[in-house]
C-alpha cells in the first residue's frame, strides 16, 4: 500500500533494496504475523475469490514539510486511502490483486496536495517441496519523499513519479541446497514541477529503465546453520538529454555469508561482499566498496517481536547527475503485544548517504513509535510519533534537517 506515515525508508518500493540473503521464514504464532480471533479481518467471497475492502483516514502533522532547515513549514495534511485485495489460493497456486490510492490534502500548504495511486498482481505457482516461481506486475503514481537522495527539488510541487514494473521470482530446493533468483525491469517517467512562482520545470531527464537480475544460493551444514553467497547486477538506462552526458550505468554487488539459528527464538544473517558502478561512460569512472547484507530475527516471547535488516541500493546521483549514490540502510522494528486489542510499535532507522568520489555525503536517522488499538473486526487505530534528522558532512548540495511528525491513522475493513 501507498505509504501513509511518510517516514524516511530509504527508497520507494521501485528502487529495490538488494539484501542478498536468502528468505526467512517466520513462525505464524508470533507477535505481527498472529492473526488474532475476533479482530482478524474476514472478507467477502466473489466467484471465488476473497476480497478484502479496507479505507484508511489519517491526519499527519509535520514541523518540516519541505525537509529543509532554512525553509521550515509545518503543516497538517489529511489523507483518504481507500484499497481492496483480492486473493485465491488453492493447493497448486495463489492469485493477489490489489488497487489502492491515497489523496492528500493539505490546510495551508496546498501546493503540497497530491495524488497517489497503485495497482498490482502477482500469481504463484507452487511445486513440490516449497518450490514456487511468481510473476508479477504493478503501476505506481506516487509522491517521491523530500530530504532523501532521491529528491532534491528544495521546495515547489511534490516530485511525481509513475512506475511500470515487471518482475519475476522463484525458489528451488534440492535437498540441502536452495536456489532464489529474482528479474525485474522498471520504467520510470517523472511529471514536471512547479516551483513557488508557478514556473514548471521540465523533469523528463530523470526518466529511465532499470533491469535487475539477483540470484541466491543458500546450503544447509545442518539444521541451525546455513551457508550462502548471492550476487546482483542493475543497468540504468536514462533519457538521453542535450545539456547532460550519457549516464547509463552497470551496478554489480556480490557477498557471501552465514545464516545461524542460535535458538528457535532468534536467527541472525550476516553476508559481506563487494559492490562496484560503472558509468557507460568511461569518463565518469566507476566507483566500488563494501557490500554489506543481514537480517535478523528475535522472537523471546509469543508477544514480543525484534526485526532487523540492512540493505543496500545504488543509483545516480540527482545532485550532480553525473555521480553514483549508495544507499546503506539498518532497521530495527520492534512489535509487542500488550493486550489482545492493543500493540506498540517501534522503529529505529539509520541510512547512510555515499555519493561516489565527492567529498560530501549524508547520514539519516528517523525514530518512530507508537501504539495500535484492534477495536474490534472491522475498526482499528494507530497512532505515530516520529522524529527525522538527515546530518550532511562536507560542502553537501543539500540541507541538513529536522522534523518532529505525529501521525494518527483510523482503518475500517472488512
Amino acid at each position: 500500500m501507498l505509504a501513509l506515515a511518510g517516514g524516511l525508508a530509504a527508497l520507494p518500493a521501485v528502487a529495490g533494496a538488494q539484501t542478498l540473503t536468502p528468505p526467512i521464514h517466520e513462525p505464524d504464532d508470533v507477535a505481527g504475523n498472529r492473526k488474532i480471533a475476533g479482530y482478524a479481518s474476514i472478507g467477502y467471497e466473489l466467484a471465488g475469490l476473497d476480497v478484502f475492502p479496507e479505507l484508511v483516514f489519517a491526519a499527519r502533522g509535520d514541523s518540516n514539510v519541505f525537509a529543509d532547515d532554512t525553509r521550515r513549514r509545518s503543516d497538517i495534511a489529511l489523507s483518504l486511502a481507500p484499497k481492496i485485495t483480492a486473493r485465491r489460493l488453492t493447493r497448486s497456486s495463489r492469485t493477489t490483486l490489489e488497487a489502492d490510492a491515497r489523496i492528500s490534502r493539505f490546510g495551508s500548504l496546498a501546493s503540497q496536495d497530491s495524488n497517489e495511486f497503485a495497482a498490482s498482481a502477482s500469481y504463484t505457482r507452487f511445486a513440490g517441496a516449497g518450490d514456487s516461481i511468481t510473476a508479477s506486475t504493478s503501476y505506481r503514481r506516487e509522491v517521491v519523499q523530500r530530504g532523501t537522495a532521491e529528491n532534491d527539488l528544495p521546495f515547489g510541487d511534490p516530485l511525481i513519479r509513475r512506475a511500470i514494473q515487471a518482475a519475476m521470482q522463484g525458489h528451488k530446493r534440492f535437498n540441502r541446497l536452495a536456489i532464489d533468483g529474482a528479474a525485474r525491469f522498471v520504467r520510470m517517467r517523472y511529471e514536471e514541477a512547479r516551483l513557488g512562482n508557478g514556473l514548471a520545470i521540465d523533469q523528463s531527464f530523470r526518466n529511465g529503465e532499470r533491469y535487475a537480475a539477483q540470484l541466491t544460493a543458500s546450503y544447509e551444514l545442518s539444521g541451525r546453520t546455513t551457508l550462502f553467497a548471492g550476487g546482483s547486477y542493475d543497468h540504468f538506462d536514462y533519457r538521453m538529454s542535450p545539456a547532460l552526458t550519457n549516464r547509463d550505468a552497470d551496478a554489480w554487488s556480490a557477498a557471501a555469508g552465514i545464516s545461524y539459528e542460535v535458538s528457535r527464538v532468534l536467527i541472525v544473517q550476516l553476508a559481506l561482499g563487494e559492490r562496484q558502478y560503472d558509468f557507460v561512460d568511461p569518463a565518469l569512472g566507476q566507483f566500488s566498496g563494501l557490500s554489506i547484507a543481514g537480517q535478523l530475527r528475535y522472537f523471546p516471547t509469543r508477544l514480543l517481536s525484534i526485526r532487523g535488516s540492512i540493505e543496500q541500493t545504488s543509483t545516480t546521483s540527482p545532485y550532480d547527475l553525473v555521480g553514483a549514490v549508495t544507499l546503506t540502510t539498518a532497521r530495527i522494528e520492534g512489535e509487542y503485544e500488550m493486550r489482545r486489542a492493543l500493540s506498540w510499535v517501534g522503529k529505529v532507522q539509520f541510512t547512510a548517504e555515499d555519493y561516489g568520489p565527492k567529498d560530501y555525503s549524508a547520514r539519516i536517522l528517523s525514530i518512530s513509535a507508537g501504539p495500535r488499538w484492534r477495536l474490534n473486526r472491522w475498526l482499528s487505530a494507530d497512532a505515530t510519533l516520529g522524529h527525522d534528522r538527515r546530518f550532511t558532512q562536507g560542502i553537501a548540495p543539500f540541507p541538513h534537517y529536522s522534523r518532529t511528525y505525529a501521525l494518527l491513522t483510523i482503518t475500517l475493513t472488512r
